[in-house]
């Protein structure tokens, strides 16, 4: 009953544990998803049919001082609406577990921004590698501007506070 518990803790929530080799590199839990379709990210339309399965490799937060793997068998499906132009796509998974392409798991992910933003890159690097988190620290700077805070939108009216004219200029 605890190893259960254990391992429904190393899992994200709606996976299922195929299995699991812990060797002196680190851990790799091979995982499956439970639900028996996905939804087309096109068109919406849910499809049961699986046109095939490949495994994708993802960094997760360490476990026991050691990195871990997850292996992902992922499905691909066939969308049986007519009008849609995806005639095969991956299934997906939810921003909180996986992004569509990535590389590292959501959680790993969130560990690794607030690395990158509190501490920066090659400082943050070090840590990281202390940590036993697979990230240089290009990587800890491009995961920083890639969740930065929206542009700032230029004002489209000028108050006359706002402006002045300058010396032989118009």
């Amino acid at each position: 009953m605890q190893a259960t518990l254990r391992a429904s803790s190393l899992v994200p929530r709606g996976f299922v544990v195929d299995g699991a080799v812990c060797d002196d590199k680190g851990a790799v839990i091979t995982i499956r998803h439970s639900s028996n379709s996905s939804t087309c990210p096109s068109c919406g339309t849910v499809a049961a049919r699986v046109h095939g399965r490949y495994r994708r490799h993802l960094a997760d937060l360490p476990i026991a001082g050691r990195p871990m793997r997850l292996e992902i068998i992922a499905r691909r499906f066939r969308c049986d609406a007519v009008l849609c132009g995806r005639r095969i796509f991956t299934e997906r998974f939810g921003p909180a577990v996986l992004a569509p392409w990535a590389r590292r798991t959501a959680r790993l992910d969130h560990v690794v921004y607030h690395l990158g933003l509190a501490l920066g890159g090659r400082p943050a690097a070090s840590f990281a590698q202390r940590l036993m988190l697979p990230v240089s620290n290009d990587t800890l700077l491009r995961v920083v501007r890639r969740r930065r805070s929206p542009r700032f939108v230029p004002p489209t009216v000028t108050g006359i506070d706002d402006w002045a004219w300058r010396r032989n200029q118009r």
